[in-house]
């Protein structure tokens, strides 16, 4: 006799619990007894929603993309505050995890891959950076002449760097401005 309870959306249960997991621990953390365990779920149910564990991963990977693609600025009245602000909705610890994992697992970083150069979910947060600024180059905030790709290549890599330090701990905010007005003061 079955003792378990059905789920409306097993795979949403278990995706959140993957970012839980994340968030609250780390890349290293996460395996599918983890999640399994977060979710309340036997461990039969994400194999059976998942072809493997790393096919799991590439399902993460795919809702981060689209929840970075999503991001608009929350502050608008300067190119380095709205900056800041996408910077920091986009760095957050369960979207580091998610990089180191693509970056460190051969089996999930095929099958993120869509063959552009690049590191996934990376790609899409200097892609959110750059829409930021070209936003900012039409209300007159950056300069017409900036170099709008260089310079979200330049805020992503240096807020990737900022935030992959030590125990994943995020950097203040003071740190993430300090860093954007730098790059971005020669485009004002």
């Amino acid at each position: 006799m079955p003792t378990g309870h059905a789920l409306q959306d097993p795979r949403r249960v278990l995706l959140d619990a993957g970012r839980e997991v994340l968030a609250a621990h780390g890349a290293d953390a996460l395996t599918s007894r983890s999640v399994t365990e977060a979710s309340g779920v036997a461990k039969g149910v994400l194999h059976r929603h998942f072809e493997d564990f790393d096919a799991y991963v590439a399902a993460l990977v795919a809702d981060e993309a689209v929840r970075i693609q999503a991001i608009e600025p929350r502050v608008a009245d300067s190119a380095a505050a709205a900056t800041t602000d996408v910077i920091e909705q986009t760095f957050t610890p369960t979207m580091l995890g998610l990089v180191s994992l693509v970056i460190g697992r051969d089996g999930v970083r095929r099958r993120v891959g869509d063959g552009s150069p690049g590191i996934p979910l990376l790609g899409d947060a200097t892609t959110a950076v750059a829409d930021v600024l070209a936003a900012g180059r039409e209300v007159g905030w950056i300069r017409k002449d900036a170099d709008v790709p260089v310079l979200a290549l330049a805020l992503a890599g240096s807020a990737y760097l900022l935030s992959a330090g030590a125990s994943g701990a995020l950097p203040d905010h003071d740190a993430v401005t300090e860093v954007v007005e730098s790059i971005l003061a020669a485009s004002l």
